[in-house]
């Protein structure tokens, strides 16, 4: 290890947004009720069950209950390292003794939510459950938490327990069914188990560690084979972070070149510039990020996991360009995604414009992303400092104390950052020290970064580096100031340089729009179209636009809808005469608009009779769409001008698969069909449907019905309205 971290309680965080955030953190976990956490598992034990069972992907049905049990079991264990707390690690300890009971019940070594049947499912490929090895990893993670954070030695018991379960159902499978199951997401098993055999040196423990190595993944990335594109991003994360865990215990190099390589894949091709990445849950090609702007953005499991794996690199090697990228993740895809009047958690952070953030709910949501939430806001300090033998790494800038035992040394960082662009280091020893102080010099610094060490300024090396070392005696109350001088900037898209993010520093703005919004102007110039507004710390907007826009830093945005990525165009462009254009016709075709519904408008809706069968709404591409699933249907009722004639204009998603086959009606009769089957990838359309005036005659209004053919999916409709001829 180039560098080591400090121990969780080491590092305390002072007034600030991290605080505040750990503090809605720690109340939610003291306010999750034991007893219905264990539901599931003493049910399956055969156990008396007091406590009503949660709801969400712990409802007694949900095939990954159980999961969110061993990220609680982690999160308490982590709070208490972290904060002292002993009322949660009195928590993760009754969670331990009640889930050794359940062991017993089912045993002495089985361990779960759900039956053993799962994996005789699972090992046959016969109707598999949804990811059992995902879940187990989160409940032996726990276990393991337990034991190295809290000290509780019957969780290491009941962990050895379950690994010895599942070493027997491994020992009794050939090499072939064992690698079928292997695709069927297993999480961070092999990570657990190596951290396991870390701890026993158990010869077992390792083997069956190796055998989650999957090597149709790994294999590829041995070679400098990039091999991500469109796989589910969460599921491998984990998979790299037990390869850099088999790397660091048994220094087997091709499991660090693995870890390298797969980094470079998702961070220099992948990532938007908040640093997350993914789209509904996938990874595009490589530098394929045009058309994936979209609510369904940076599953929040995939920014907490890419932390993690970063962490790691910064420990392997001390390079800056992991911690730059630790600290853009930090502030802009793990900050925003609480929120932090009561601690609720986002699974999505949509980029597309006119999005907003979707929170869950205390008892009835418990997403992947709740689990990885609670545990990364548990020791959302934990990458703040860093140290090797000779000094202190200081790595992000957040108000914050940490104590290095072995020195006898305190350093205090007090700041405002990024609000106030600078900080202040304030050194406190027991005696005199000699150590050094390395601060990192950020990539997005602007001109005027410098130091002061007591007042006087730190003469800047000539060639650039990453961490400006200041080496000397330190005495108690000895100082350091650092200016962190910001700038606006933009970040387009790989293979859109029209498509622009504005940044200000580290921190990624946010327009807030309930719409698309197309900037006009050079994007080389594009930040000269923000002034600060005044009196309103970190927040701008446009000026000379035909829509302008307000913009604020992305981690602040709480319930408000915004965009992330903006069209700018330059005037007398092409692309700025299809803008023009494109607005035309939207101002003609909302001339001709008689009556309109849209989808997810509870009030509208009903104002137009919605009816139906197995129909169901939902949020995407920020609108909303209606369909009908198993031959259902659904309508409304619309306003028409009687005895003439009219169009029905439907919007559909142009990526919508498998073919969905239905007809639409107009007052019963057939007004055309449709099978949409990937027509217009990637953008969403109308078709417009001719109404002759016999389907009006005496009429005030029409029910217009969506009717799925047997078996089949009737739309999803985004938008129906009547129109008048143009």
């Amino acid at each position: 290890m180039r560098l080591r971290p400090f121990e969780l309680g080491d590092v305390v965080l002072l007034d600030g947004p991290c605080k505040v955030a750990q503090e809605a953190n720690r109340e939610y976990l003291r306010a999750l009720d034991a007893d219905r956490l264990l539901h599931a598992f003493r049910v399956n034990a055969g156990l008396d069950a007091p406590g009503e069972p949660l709801g969400g992907w712990e409802r007694p049905d949900c095939e990954v209950r159980g999961h969110f049990v061993g990220h609680f079991v982690s999160a308490c264990a982590e709070m208490y390292a972290t904060t002292g707390d002993l009322d949660l690690k009195a928590k993760a300890d009754y969670m331990v003794a009640e889930m050794a009971k359940c062991q017993q019940a089912l045993g002495g070594s089985y361990l779960s939510a759900y039956p053993e049947a799962f994996w005789d499912r699972l090992e046959r490929m016969e109707n598999p459950p949804w990811a059992p090895y995902y879940t187990i990893h989160k409940i032996m993670a726990g276990l393991y938490d337990a034991y190295r954070l809290c000290g509780n030695a019957q969780a290491l018991d009941v962990l050895q327990g379950m690994a010895a379960y599942f070493k027997g159902r491994y020992d009794k499978l050939s090499i072939w069914e064992w690698d079928r199951l292997l695709g069927v997401e297993f999480g961070g098993m092999a990570e657990v188990l190596y951290d396991l055999y870390g701890v026993t040196g158990d010869p077992a423990h390792l083997d069956i560690a190796h055998a989650f190595d999957r090597a149709v993944f790994l294999g590829p990335l041995a070679l400098d084979h990039d091999d991500l594109s469109r796989i589910h991003a969460n599921t491998h994360i984990p998979e790299i972070i037990g390869a850099a865990r088999r790397y660091e215990l048994l220094g087997d190099t091709r499991y660090r070149n693995v870890v390298s390589f797969f980094w470079d894949c998702v961070v220099e091709k992948r990532i938007y510039a908040t640093g997350g990445t993914s789209n509904g849950e996938h990874w595009p090609d490589p530098y394929k990020l045009a058309g994936t702007l979209s609510a369904q953005n940076q599953e929040s499991c995939t920014s907490h996991n890419m932390l993690w794996l970063t962490r790691h690199l910064i420990q392997w090697t001390g390079e800056a360009k992991y911690a730059d990228f630790a600290e853009r993740l930090f502030f802009n895809s793990i900050l925003g995604t609480q929120r932090a009047s009561d601690g609720m958690l986002i699974y999505f952070l949509p980029l597309a414009c006119g999005q907003a953030k979707t929170y869950g709910t205390p008892n009835d949501s418990f997403w992947c992303c709740y689990g990885t939430g609670i545990e990364g806001f548990a020791m959302i300090g934990d990458s703040i400092y860093f140290h090797d033998d000779q000094g202190v790494y200081v790595n992000m800038f957040v108000p914050s104390e940490v104590t290095w035992r072995e020195r006898g040394v305190r350093l205090a960082q007090q700041t405002s950052f990024p609000a106030d662009p600078k900080t202040r280091l304030v050194v406190h020893a027991e005696a005199p020290a000699t150590f050094g102080v390395n601060v990192r010099i950020p990539a997005w610094a602007g001109p005027g970064f410098g130091v002061r060490v007591n007042g006087k300024r730190v003469a800047m090396p000539v060639e650039p580096v990453a961490y400006l070392r200041i080496e000397r005696e330190w005495c108690k109350g000895d100082t350091v100031d650092v200016d962190l001088p910001m700038v606006l900037h933009v970040e387009p898209l790989p293979d859109d340089p029209d498509t622009v993010a504005l940044l200000y520093g580290p921190l990624v703005l946010a327009g807030l729009t309930n719409h698309e919004v197309t900037l006009i102007g050079d994007v080389s110039a594009a930040a000269s179209m923000l002034d600060p507004v005044e009196g309103q710390v970190l927040t701008f907007r446009t000026h000379g636009q035909p829509e302008d826009v307000t913009f604020v830093p992305l981690n602040g945005i709480v319930e408000e809808s915004y965009g992330v990525y903006f069209l700018m165009v330059e005037e007398g462009s092409p692309r700025h005469q299809a803008y023009v254009a494109a607005i035309e016709a939207q101002r003609r075709f909302e001339a001709r608009v008689v009556d309109r519904v849209i989808p997810g408008d509870a009030t509208l809706e009903k104002a137009h009779g919605l009816d139906g069968e197995h129909t169901q709404d939902g949020p995407y591409m920020g609108k909303h769409w209606r369909h009908a699933s198993d031959g259902g249907w659904f309508g409304w009722d619309l306003t028409v001008v009687p005895d003439a004639s009219h169009t029905l204009s439907v919007m559909y998603w142009g990526d919508d698969v498998p073919p969905r086959e239905f007809d639409v009606l107009v007052d019963g009769v057939v007004v055309g069909s449709e099978s949409l089957n990937k027509d217009k990838p990637g953008e969403l359309f109308r078709v417009e449907y001719p109404l002759t005036s016999e389907l009006t005659q005496g009429k005030a209004k029409v029910t217009v019905r969506f009717q799925a053919h047997p078996g089949n999916t009737a739309g999803g409709v985004f938008e129906c309205a009547i129109l008048k001829p143009e």
